[in-house]
């Protein structure tokens, strides 16, 4: 019987069998995940929170956001201390998230007039159910406070952005137009009211651009 003999160029272990393949490079080990800081934590589960509460409500339950996010139950009552100081966190992380996309551009200023104006007014009775919501969450004497953290001035800055290339067509200027498309935003919650009142998408953009009598009078 022969024996299998290390090869003398090999490292330190290593042996030569027979007709076998080089011996496959060590795995190198895993590196652990970093651990996040208390606030970036908070800020990852108020964030992944949101959509959840928009889709179950109130009736998400503190287990099911920890198995979404594959954490323990405690590592949220750890973060939060208890389920109201979440919801909290999350409706207010839900307005930041629509200052920001605010911030990145409510809708593309390279659309056609039209087109444009039919993305704001869809966007903004999206807006709003999902608004109206978030706020059903908490309570009604919290409501005030958190409505005064959006920033109307944000709006209008993005909408007259949106706007600028249509400068020409428009018959008030783009900085106005922001006033004139809140419209849009009451209009899209008319049916939590009068489910007779509430107009489409289309009716809703037929007005906006052309009001309900046309031009004024005496201009073509």
């Amino acid at each position: 019987m022969t024996e299998d003999r290390a090869d003398p160029g090999a490292g330190p272990g290593a042996t030569a069998s027979r007709g076998d393949a080089p011996a496959s490079p060590p795995i190198e080990p895993r590196m652990r995940a970093q651990p996040m800081s208390p606030d970036a934590r908070r800020a990852m589960i108020a964030e992944q929170a949101v959509p959840l509460f928009l889709e179950h409500g109130a009736g998400l339950t503190t287990r099911q956001l920890a198995e979404h996010l594959g954490i323990a139950e405690g590592t949220i009552f750890r973060a939060f201390g208890d389920k109201e100081s979440l919801v909290r966190a999350a409706v207010q992380t839900f307005f930041e998230q629509g200052r920001q996309r605010m911030a990145g551009g409510i809708v593309d200023p390279s659309l056609p007039l039209e087109e444009k104006v039919a993305a704001l007014v869809s966007g903004a009775r999206t807006w709003m159910q999902s608004m109206f919501r978030m706020l059903s969450l908490v309570d009604r004497s919290e409501v005030p406070e958190l409505m005064s953290n959006r920033s109307d001035d944000a709006y209008r800055a993005a909408i007259a952005a949106a706007f600028a290339p249509d400068a020409e067509a428009l018959r008030i200027p783009a900085e106005r137009l922001g006033s004139v498309m809140r419209i849009a935003n009451i209009a899209a919650t008319a049916a939590r009211f009068d489910e007779h009142a509430a107009l489409s998408d289309d009716e809703l953009v037929d007005f906006i651009l052309y009001g309900i009598a046309g031009a004024p009078r005496g201009k073509d």
